[in-house]
């Protein structure tokens, strides 16, 4: 079987780019490995308003899966609090896999070969396009947009450099008012606790650790038994992360990479759905331009548009990261001293300010905040 386009995973990144090339008269096939929806994703389901913007403007049903609207944080380090409120929203917080499902559904099908249960491995070069090997069969393909998350296959295969840390996550029955982010002990990382209802997601991230250790999930449950969560516990499971860079490795010839496979996670907070969405509707516009000029340079330009929308961004993360696990006791001391800091804190949090734009506001309100008796 030849197809112009196929898609291999069915999360937020490429539900998105199928969703753009609806309608486009183009063969295309959409390969996932979970064998219906929904299905468990280790997420923790955060959007933020940059990523629920733009998701409402392809997905407008976006609002039944969100389950609560958060306009406070709370952060801590050791005994430290610092809150940072909100006039708007901070957070619209999700359930992974009821999400994925919606987005899922509002596709029209019929548009699509949907095969479900089955996952891609390998691709081998051929004359014009690339050979999909999957466990179920070998499939031609034109051009190939690979969205199956960090733990790609092919990506693996084929060399994409990513920096990797992991995560360790759990789902509990229990009723919680506040979201939590704890920055106690962490190298680069925090632990969260995001209220849901009646189920709390709490997970904790090392952007630092090279792989996930028993110890994680001890730590886990440390950092519950202190913000006193201490429900029965009906999932929990160790997942990869990739972080962001100035030059992101995103493309090989007739193959591009999309969120998590392509490392597209903010380097920072985490944050990955709004660049695996963001990234899938890329990849479908160079994917539509391919097709009507029949030009490959139209491919390969992925690669720069993702680095022109992301790469200064995830530059500026690293430089803030920098400046705030180095000097975090200091920055908890600050922001405990000034309520501008503090909305601004939110902000960033929030994805409303750039990292450049408020490195600086940052350094134009420090010495207010010193100042201050």
């Amino acid at each position: 079987m030849v197809y112009d386009v196929a898609v291999v995973g069915l999360g937020p990144a490429g539900v998105s780019a199928l969703k753009v090339l609806e309608d486009s008269g183009l063969k295309i096939l959409a390969v996932e490995s979970a064998p219906s929806f929904p299905r468990r994703k280790p997420c923790a389901g955060g959007l933020t308003p940059k990523a629920y913007a733009f998701l409402k403007e392809l997905f407008p049903g976006i609002d039944s899966v969100v389950r609560r609207k958060i306009d406070r944080f709370i952060l801590y380090n050791g005994d430290t609090r610092a809150f940072l409120p909100s006039d708007a929203v901070l957070t619209y917080l999700t359930q992974r896999e009821e999400l994925d499902e919606f987005l899922f559904n509002s596709l029209n099908h019929s548009q699509f070969d949907l095969h479900f249960g089955e996952t891609a491995l390998t691709v081998d070069r051929d004359i014009d396009g690339v050979i999909l090997n999957t466990t179920k069969g070998s499939y031609r393909v034109r051009v190939l947009l690979v969205a199956s998350g960090v733990n790609s296959r092919i990506a693996r295969q084929l060399g994409v450099k990513r920096e990797i840390g992991f995560t360790y996550e759990s789902y509990l029955e229990s009723r919680q008012e506040e979201l939590i982010i704890d920055f106690t002990g962490f190298k680069w990382g925090y632990y969260w606790a995001f209220p849901k209802g009646d189920v709390v997601t709490t997970g904790l991230g090392e952007f630092k650790s090279k792989k996930v250790t028993a110890s994680f999930r001890e730590l886990l449950s440390h950092f519950n038994r202190k913000h006193g969560l201490t429900g029965k516990e009906t999932w929990s499971s160790g997942f990869p992360i990739p972080a962001g860079k100035a030059r992101n490795d995103v493309y090989r010839p007739y193959v591009l990479f999309l969120g998590d496979a392509g490392g597209l996670v903010d380097p920072l907070t985490g944050e990955g759905i709004y660049y695996a969405v963001k990234s899938g509707t890329v990849a479908a516009g160079v994917v539509k331009q391919f097709f009507k000029t029949g030009e490959e340079s139209r491919l390969s330009s992925y690669e720069s548009a993702i680095n022109s929308l992301f790469g200064d961004e995830f530059k500026w993360a690293r430089r803030v990261g920098r400046l705030f696990f180095s000097l975090r006791g200091f920055n908890f001391f600050v922001l405990n001293r000034s309520l501008e800091l503090a909305q601004l804190a939110a902000d960033l949090l929030a994805g409303r300010i750039s990292y450049r734009d408020s490195f600086k506001r940052y350094l134009k309100l420090l010495p207010g905040a010193l100042l201050r008796r």
